[in-house]
């Protein structure tokens, strides 16, 4: 009887936890069906009751809805939305930036286009030409107190009627010295034998000696006009409507400053200002379509000098400097045969071959 009533003690101490372990596996299969990966972490435990819990086969794809659940990481993937737009913010700030760099190639173009215009403005090829310039001053008579200095200026009509008809017979062709300027600046064609005639100062002479005497070898000739002496009147220089018939007529004018009182490449530069643009201005307002043209007072000049005559346009300037050889690279220095009064015939035929022969 004891051992009975002991075995009924132990019969009721296990029931109790016999009911215990089937709540247990009950509770787990309701938390399979709720949490599958928690199932999933205690199947070790309970790996058939999974599938007996089962309660029809269409349930028995669980393993597939295990599966789904593993392969589906919803909140994994939610990051992706936040990476796409990081590269969509990226672009904008590029667009906004080639659009700023356009804009800035488009403000800067303008800028760039003088480069076409450096290329067209290449120096022309260097030119020469050997075309003597003869300098001649007054021409006519001496008058009775003249110095040795207005002696060798002054060239007698009679020498001066006997050297054109030189000119003629050898068949030189007087030319202006635009047309020396055009030849070396384009290659315009010369004559034959070109030469060109200029007769310094403007003194009255010019006009009733020069003028004539070239229109009847049918020559043309440059002459350089002091400023000053012409405007005011004075005795002894030519006059502004004498000037004018003269241009009307195929001469050639130019400008020899205002005074000549200075050798310009001697003084300070404003009193080289006042000399050539003064003397300039009374050109342009006496003579209509004037091409500036320069002669040096007694030669001298300096790099002031040729800043102002370019400033100022001047298309070519006459030196004292002896020579026929001109050259492009300085319109500004043309050179010159001085002809002196003192000279026989014979002396002038020599010293014109010496210049005009020699290399």
């Amino acid at each position: 009887m004891k051992i009975q009533k002991r075995g009924q003690q132990r019969g009721a101490l296990r029931s109790p936890f016999l009911l215990t372990a089937v709540a247990v596996v009950l509770s787990l299969v309701g938390l399979t069906q709720l949490n599958p990966p928690l199932a999933q972490l205690l199947s070790f435990h309970t790996p058939t009751p999974t599938a007996t819990a089962t309660p029809a086969p269409t349930d028995t794809p669980a393993p597939t809805n295990t599966k789904t659940a593993t392969h589906t990481p919803t909140r994994t993937l939610t990051p992706l939305p936040t990476t796409t737009q990081t590269p969509t913010a990226t672009m904008v700030i590029n667009r906004k930036a080639t659009r700023q760099a356009r804009a800035t190639q488009t403000a800067a173009a303008p800028t760039a286009t003088p480069t076409p215009t450096a290329t067209q403005t290449a120096p022309p090829i260097p030119r020469a030409a050997r075309v003597p310039i003869l300098m001649y001053h007054h021409v006519g008579e001496l008058p009775p107190d003249a110095d040795a200095l207005r002696k060798s200026l002054t060239v007698s009509a009679e020498r001066f009627n006997e050297q054109m008809r030189f000119l003629s017979a050898q068949d030189y062709t007087t030319i202006h010295i635009a047309e020396l300027i055009n030849h070396l600046q384009t290659g315009a064609p010369l004559p034959e034998k070109p030469i060109i005639l200029t007769f310094d100062d403007g003194y009255d002479d010019a006009y009733v000696n020069v003028f004539p005497t070239l229109k009847d070898f049918g020559f043309k000739g440059t002459f350089f006009i002091i400023g000053a002496p012409t405007d005011y009147g004075s005795p002894g220089y030519i006059r502004w409507e004498q000037i004018l018939e003269m241009s009307e007529n195929g001469m050639e004018i130019g400008a020899h400053s205002l005074t000549h009182r200075y050798n310009l490449g001697q003084f300070r530069a404003s009193l080289q200002d006042n000399e050539i643009i003064k003397g300039n201005q009374l050109m342009v307002d006496h003579l209509p379509n004037w091409m500036p043209l320069f002669s040096y007072p007694s030669g001298s000049y300096n790099q002031h000098t040729l800043d102002v005559l370019t400033q100022l346009g001047y298309v070519a300037a006459v030196t004292t400097k002896q020579g026929i050889t001109q050259s492009s690279e300085t319109p500004l220095e043309l050179r010159r045969i001085r002809i002196r009064g003192e000279w026989s015939m014979n002396q002038f035929l020599y010293w014109f071959n010496y210049w005009t022969t020699r290399p």
